[in-house]
């Protein structure tokens, strides 16, 4: 891969709430990289602490980092919404989506993932390798599950491809690092924005590929992501929720076309139920995607619903 950046503008876009020393680790890592023309946005998902003034003092005078203010918490998914089309509106054609609990090892990540998807004319999204940092030691995440495979099995989604020894197609990108066109993105309207939190980036790659698009996972020894997230942990009660929630809503909304898809959510339904008890929220969670949809709810109330999340279950972790 190149290592000199070309002359293509690009945005790494930071979605930052409440945590400063996070982002600031996030930041500085990102400000290594190899590149004339890498604009770093910090999007602020309306901090109700000082961090954002602390973000401010400390990045304020470099030249290329600028700062988003939202006015209030959007979540995750209209948070990085408006951020891409804030930087589309600038003449920004890619951008690299980071969580603020990440950082970027090697200097030419950014570099060597536009000459990825610069290369490949149908691919949308460059994935790349991101490790949980854990108290047992870095995990690499797969961009795999048994429900995606299950979903390939059936023709829901097309197969995966071995590109080449450091490319690999892909059902699903993790949303903590994703690289991205722009305009591919608002194409498919980016991140669900009911969702509120979790589980959009499985279906905003779900509908690149319907949209005939590729994601490839970009494997590098040296230039790569780390999340510092701790999956190993208890999850809060509200997550949760939000997680079975949010892939019933992906089913409901989407399997009309694709009959087979309720063999699959059926199984994985069973799956979770036989061990009830650890999957009790998730399948909260999944039983009030059904109520919703039985209701018809409209976008409003989904997303409402999921911002009302954290208040109804508590954030104490199981």
């Amino acid at each position: 891969m190149n290592k000199k950046m070309s002359c293509t503008s690009i945005s790494i876009n930071i979605l930052h709430y409440n945590s400063y020393e996070k982002t600031e680790v996030c930041v500085n890592s990102c400000l290594k990289q190899v590149g004339d023309d890498i604009k770093i946005i910090i999007i602020d998902n309306f901090s109700t602490n000082d961090s954002l003034e602390k973000l401010k003092k400390t990045f304020g005078n470099i030249d290329n980092v600028s700062f988003l203010e939202n006015k209030e918490n959007y979540g995750f998914a209209k948070g990085n919404n408006i951020g891409i089309k804030y930087a589309l509106e600038m003449g920004i054609e890619y951008t690299f989506l980071l969580n603020n609990d990440t950082e970027l090892i090697g200097e030419n990540l950014v570099a060597e993932m536009l000459d990825v998807i610069k290369k490949y004319s149908n691919c949308a999204v460059v994935a790349p390798q991101i490790y949980d940092v854990t108290q047992d030691g870095l995990v690499l995440l797969k961009n795999d599950s048994s429900y995606l495979k299950m979903l390939r099995f059936f023709k829901i989604l097309p197969r995966n491809i071995i590109v080449s020894e450091q490319l690999e197609s892909i059902s699903e990108a993790q949303g903590s690092a994703l690289f991205v066109n722009n305009k591919n993105f608002l194409g498919v309207k980016g991140f669900p924005e009911h969702y509120f939190m979790y589980g959009e980036e499985g279906t905003f790659s779900k509908k690149i590929l319907w949209n005939k698009k590729i994601l490839l996972w970009y494997k590098s020894k040296n230039n790569y992501v780390l999340h510092h997230h701790d999956k190993s942990k208890s999850v809060d009660d509200w997550r949760l929720y939000l997680m079975g929630r949010n892939r019933g809503i992906e089913f409901y909304e989407n399997h009309k076309k694709r009959p087979l898809w309720g063999i699959v959510y059926l199984a994985f339904w069973m799956k979770c139920a036989f061990h009830y008890k650890k999957n009790y929220l998730y399948l909260v969670g999944m039983r009030k995607a059904h109520k919703l949809n039985v209701k018809k709810s409209n976008c409003e109330e989904y997303y409402f619903d999921g911002y009302m999340a954290k208040d109804r279950y508590g954030s104490k972790e199981k």
